[in-house]
């Protein structure tokens, strides 16, 4: 079994990246890290990221948060939809709602591991680094994709998604005192399959190499950078495969398959330093 000596224990920082749907594979690499001794003492997230993040936090355990999300018939993810008037289709009541639930109103000076979460100022553009207050509003914050969801206003910012400015913010877990970093980026190069394109496929395209390209300079000054490739499923992205079983669990899977690939590296850094 894997353990770190004490005279060796640098402090580690786990980063989980934005990705929507594919933010369940960041589900099965923690779990990898768990099952094998590898400690976290910091967390950043963005986007979904931030969901996951929050949640083990809080918790230590992510079997639970399958269970809350994946195996929920009462609340799936069409029903959490309330109609937005101010900046996006959705108002994300309904979706606060929920983390509320989930999070047990818990707050950032709940968490067992140290954590910020990462959004972005829809003024400025600038990075904003949320670390007080309400976990559920924070991450309502963070996941707030433009156009869909209504902007979050706090504190003189109107917040969107993280991933806009900072989609794997190592900068964010460095700056809380991380010596080791291990950074997850859901943003595959494998995602660019598709070679047939109308209207909405360049739109979606040149989204995702704005995002892919922001996730390349963001994960700069990590020590281990895992990648899960999910790409087999961008075409099964909708809105109503976000809650469907069969596609989470598959999604934890590749998480898994990933830190496990990277696990002798992982390791390897952590005996080193």
């Amino acid at each position: 079994m894997f353990s770190i000596k004490p005279k060796q224990r640098k402090k580690i920082g786990l980063v989980l990246g934005s990705g929507g749907f594919r933010g369940f594979a960041h589900i099965g690499v923690i779990q990898v890290l768990q099952e094998n001794n590898i400690p976290i003492d910091f967390i950043s997230g963005a986007s979904i990221g931030s969901l996951v993040g929050a949640y083990f936090s809080l918790y230590s355990d992510l079997h639970k948060l399958e269970e809350e999300i994946v195996m929920n018939k009462k609340e799936k993810l069409p029903t959490l939809f309330d109609l937005g008037f101010r900046g996006g289709l959705v108002s994300g009541r309904k979706f606060e709602a929920f983390f509320e639930r989930m999070l047990k109103r818990k707050t950032f000076n709940d968490c067992r591991i140290p954590l910020n979460i990462v959004a972005t100022d829809l003024m400025t553009g600038q990075k904003i680094i949320l670390d007080q207050g309400n976990l559920a509003s924070a991450v309502r914050a963070s996941s707030s994709v433009p156009l869909v969801f209504e902007p979050v206003r706090h504190k003189g910012h109107l917040l969107v998604d993280g991933g806009l400015s900072d989609p794997v913010p190592v900068d964010a877990v460095k700056k809380m005192g991380a010596e080791i970093i291990i950074a997850v980026n859901l943003y595959h190069p494998n995602e660019f399959i598709e070679k047939r394109f109308n209207m909405p496929i360049v739109a979606l395209r040149a989204t995702r190499i704005a995002l892919h390209n922001l996730a390349k300079a963001s994960i700069i000054g990590a020590d281990v950078v895992l990648n899960p490739d999910t790409s087999r499923f961008m075409k099964t992205n909708s809105y109503k495969k976000y809650f469907d079983p069969p596609v989470a669990k598959a999604l934890i899977e590749i998480g898994r398959l990933e830190a496990k690939k990277l696990l002798p590296q992982i390791k390897k850094v952590l005996e080193q330093k």
